[in-house]
């Protein structure tokens, strides 16, 4: 019988194992790393198909995007590029368009639509708030109706039919909004003397052309829209040309004789609001101490310029009128009752006649056609104060304004 070997010692601490002994300690793993893999850069979009793409979309030149789509294909199919769609899109909206042009052009509709589109630009280039107004603009009212509210209106050249023309402005003091009642007043009272500086010659105005103003709205003057906008304009017809006459084409012989002669129009138009001088004697008087004024400045004005020798002569004349004139006003200012005050204010308005003026300004080269006035006039011929006027509507966008005659 065969006896089994006995089995294989152990081996001593700290050494090896044979064949077929596990070892003694776990091996540690490497880390596997994968091969890299090559990048590959995604295909660019043909900058041919984006141009025909936006070419179509904005119709400016129809077939443009026709072209550009046919060249962007071919370059897609030639070099992988992306952006197929688009070039495809580009096409069929240059087709259509294209195609609407010819029929445009055959019909004869073609300048039309393009007169349209083009007045369109304009207009919408022109558009200005009611708030942006500036010296020297000549506008038109949509609708051509002033006596209305109004955001805004379009400015044009002067040179062209308009319905106003705006003399400049004034602002509003304080920081709480006025009220249209106080705008109002105020507007009447500045906007006059605005105007007669913007166009001096008042016997130079248009017929048609009226006084007009823009105020704020509660809205606007939170913004800080604080401003009275003073024009120009008609409601009858339309202006045209630039009323404007003052230091850019007026010379100073000429514009020291409307400076006096403004100052005693405007001084008579403030007179007191009682048609009878029995109804406020004081109220009377007083004013005929400021026309007095008035005169006196006006006389020291005229004295005090040397005039040309063509108009030294009438000048000197209508300067004896002025002086009788300031006299009879200030026995006015101080008369013991109406009757003395009607005497006196009478004789005044009389020393001043139409036909001395006339030969003044014909000397100066000025106008010579005296403006139509209402009851109350001044006889030199000046403006008799009446005036329109404009509220600015609540608008969301803050500024408009409506003229209402008066």
């Amino acid at each position: 019988m065969d006896i089994p070997p006995p089995p294989a010692p152990e081996p001593p601490p700290g050494q090896g194992h044979g064949p077929g002994w596990p070892p003694p300690y776990p091996v540690p793993q490497q880390p596997w790393y994968p091969y890299p893999q090559p990048f590959q850069e995604p295909a660019k979009t043909s900058g041919l198909a984006i141009a025909s793409l936006v070419t179509g979309i904005v119709c400016c030149v129809p077939p443009l995007g026709l072209v550009l789509g046919g060249f962007a294909l071919a370059q897609i199919r030639k070099k992988g590029l992306r952006g197929k769609g688009m070039a495809i899109t580009g096409v069929v909206l240059s087709s259509i368009a294209t195609v609407l042009a010819l029929v445009l052009a055959v019909s004869g509709g073609f300048g039309a639509f393009w007169d349209g589109f083009r007045e369109g630009i304009d207009d919408a280039k022109s558009r200005r708030s009611t708030m942006d107004l500036r010296k020297g603009d000549c506008f038109v009212v949509p609708g051509g109706e002033l006596e209305r509210e109004v955001v805004k209106v379009n400015v044009v050249p002067c040179a062209e039919p308009h319905d106003g023309e705006v003399s400049g402005s004034f602002k509003l003091d304080g920081s709480a909004f006025p009220g249209e009642q106080r705008m109002t007043a105020l507007a009447d009272q500045k906007c006059w003397a605005v105007e007669q500086e913007y166009a001096m010659d008042s016997w130079a105005l248009p017929v048609e052309a009226e006084s007009y103003y823009y105020t704020p709205s509660q809205q606007s003057w939170k913004v800080g829209d604080h401003s009275v906008t003073c024009a120009f304009a008609t409601t009858s017809g339309k202006l045209k040309g630039s009323v404007r006459n003052d230091a850019r084409r007026l010379d100073p012989d000429q514009m020291t004789y409307l400076r006096a002669a403004n100052a005693y129009d405007r001084v008579l138009a403030a007179g007191p609001d009682q048609d009878r001088v029995e109804d406020d004697l004081d109220g009377f008087k007083k004013w005929a101490g400021q026309v007095s004024e008035v005169l006196t400045q006006e006389g020291t004005r005229l004295r005090g310029r040397s005039w040309p020798s063509t108009a030294q002569d009438p000048v000197d004349a209508r300067l004896k009128e002025v002086d009788l004139a300031q006299k009879e006003w200030a026995k006015a200012a101080v008369a013991a009752d109406a009757d003395a005050f009607y005497l006196h204010s009478g004789a005044a308005d009389r020393a001043l006649r139409q036909a001395t003026e006339v030969a003044a300004r014909a000397a100066l080269h000025l106008a010579t056609t005296p403006p139509a006035t209402d009851s109350g006039g001044s006889s030199s011929g000046g403006a008799d104060g009446g005036s329109s006027g404009g509220t600015d509507s609540e608008e969301t966008d803050g500024g408009s304004g409506s003229g209402t005659e008066v």
